[in-house]
């Protein structure tokens, strides 16, 4: 498909970044709108109604997760700031769904990952429907799981976090035009 007819097109580099405050609440405004106009008329495009799809605030715990990632290595700081803005994400309907945990949830969420070369271990911020697992790493990457699996080895699949959040804009978009999965 040509760019001019992709109905999100490519972006050379994320209208996040740098990650700020007031970028991931248009980020939290634009993705919250763009699932709010998927579920209209969703029964009838698919057949079944739609589960829950949505971006959630913060709360006291999750802030107070941001501030202990914040304290444990530089390349967490972009997490950090996230779960200072947003809570859980719940995309159910997008694709094969796509679950953010919350910055409480994630904190305690660790695991080794030996190919991002880092003696930090990585946060696991989330998954898909399938069970693939996403991770911010040492390196301040995003990684993703080979399969449904911690132990089946991960990939790098961007370079931060505002590349994978942008990511995500751009799988909501998608789907909510095309009925295709995302990008992610």
């Amino acid at each position: 498909m040509s760019p001019a007819h992709d109905p999100v097109p490519h972006v050379p580099h994320s209208p996040l970044a740098p990650l700020t405050p007031a970028a991931l609440a248009a980020w939290r405004e634009e993705v919250s709108a763009a699932l709010s106009s998927m579920t209209r008329g969703f029964e009838e495009k698919h057949g079944y109604g739609p589960d829950e799809n949505a971006i959630h605030l913060p709360e006291a715990e999750d802030r107070a997760a941001a501030e202990r990632l914040a304290g444990e290595a530089a390349a967490f700081a972009e997490l950090a700031l996230y779960y200072r803005e947003v809570g859980a994400v719940t995309m159910s309907d997008v694709g094969n769904a796509y679950f953010l945990h919350s910055g409480a949830e994630a904190v305690g969420e660790r695991i080794a990952l030996p190919e991002a070369g880092g003696s930090v271990s990585a946060v696991l911020i989330g998954s898909d429907g399938g069970g693939i697992l996403y991770a911010v790493a040492a390196d301040g990457g995003v990684w993703r799981s080979r399969a449904a699996s911690e132990e089946s080895g991960f990939d790098r699949i961007t370079k931060d976090l505002a590349e994978f959040l942008d990511l995500l804009r751009r799988s909501v978009h998608r789907f909510d035009r095309t009925g295709e999965p995302g990008f992610v």
